[in-house]
């Protein structure tokens, strides 16, 4: 098999069971429930991508927690809980993700298998995801950890996206921009073996972010299927727009040794040159939102993962109000059935794009 059609193997097999929501498809257009939700206050500041979430500014906002379930069980749900602060400076949107993990950073690599009801090892497809509730895993084989941020871009349809289980990541209605970041290869760590990481560019020409910067992929979703936004895989990978930047989503992260967090911090502007695809954003609106943590070194990759229900995030104009002495946990208005079907799990896209990357540089 060539390099290009393997490439699209990994997509279309890590793209599966994209996401299972149960609510309104539109912020405005919801009828007697409402959502958590998370305020992006107006600070002066920007980020430092080398000491994400040691900016003033952050000091001045209250941490949300948002608590995650397993997508599937017992291989998912190792992250129970993901801490969230927003900003904005009036032209772009800071989110700052932070989330324990007791067993360190993962630069894990390898595509993911599973083990047969006979013990044999096999490369996880869409089909098996169906059934599959584990991944194989252990000392020395095991995935990258993950976060991403999913953001719900309407659609015609009055529902919220429900995933075609068996497919290659298309949803029944409406559509999602997704940024994903992953220790490899967005991380560009030397401790990352595809260090620096990047893209290609459709003549083949490899290119990276700005100044080796740590970056998010930026994915979309609809009823057809899922594609990278901007990058290149070559000319028969999913690929919306190769000769767009595939680095808007600029990323600080780093992992404390001394308290087993990671810290992601993403930055992006409210507007971008692809709004088909990449959510727009401006001050006083509310979006939907949803997050997913993928714990590379217990198991965690492609569909197995911890995640969140809906939350709504508002764009502010104010500044952020007196701090609180401790974390805020914003407590919805949902209804019964609302809470049980959520209660199966948001399911936000597991894409291997680091993998495919990495077999890039080896190869």
């Amino acid at each position: 098999m060539n390099r290009s059609r393997a490439k699209v193997r990994f997509i279309v097999m890590s793209a599966v069971l994209l996401m299972i929501f149960f609510a309104s498809g539109r912020v405005n257009h919801v009828s007697g429930q409402s959502y958590p939700n998370i305020t992006s206050y107006r600070v002066s500041g920007t980020p430092d991508y080398d000491s994400p979430g040691n900016e003033s500014f952050w000091n001045t906002i209250d941490w949300i927690n948002v608590p995650l379930s397993a997508s599937v069980s017992p291989g998912g749900g190792h992250t129970s809980e993901l801490s969230v602060k927003s900003a904005n400076d009036g032209f772009n949107v800071y989110m700052l993700l932070k989330w324990t993990d007791t067993v360190g950073p993962s630069f894990g690599s390898g595509s993911e298998m599973y083990t047969a009801s006979n013990g044999t090892l096999i490369p996880l497809n869409e089909e098996a995801t169906m059934n599959v509730t584990q991944l194989f895993y252990n000392s020395t084989y095991y995935y990258p950890d993950r976060v991403a941020t999913l953001w719900f871009l309407g659609g015609s349809r009055e529902q919220a996206p429900a995933m075609l289980l068996g497919s290659s990541g298309a949803i029944t209605g409406g559509a999602a921009d997704i940024w994903h970041w992953q220790s490899v290869p967005t991380d560009n760590s030397p401790n990352d073996p595809s260090f620096p990481g990047g893209y290609t560019d459709p003549t083949g020409r490899s290119i990276y972010p700005n100044d080796n910067m740590s970056f998010a992929e930026d994915d979309f979703t609809n009823m057809t299927g899922f594609f990278v936004t901007a990058g290149s895989f070559g000319a028969d990978s999913p690929n919306l727009d190769p000769y767009a930047d595939p680095f808007i989503v600029h990323v600080g992260n780093a992992f404390s040794d001394s308290n087993k967090t990671w810290s992601i911090e993403m930055a992006r502007s409210f507007t971008t040159s692809d709004p088909q695809f990449q959510v727009q954003l401006k001050t006083g609106a509310t979006y939907y939102a949803a997050f997913a943590v993928w714990n590379g070194r217990l198991g965690e990759s492609a569909h197995v993962k911890s995640v969140s229900q809906w939350y709504t995030i508002t764009i502010s104009d104010s500044p952020p109000p007196y701090l609180s002495s401790s974390p805020t946990s914003p407590t919805p208005e949902i209804t019964p059935a609302l809470a049980a079907a959520v209660g199966l799990g948001l399911l936000i896209t597991g894409v291997i794009i680091g993998i495919m990357v990495r077999s890039k540089y080896k190869g």
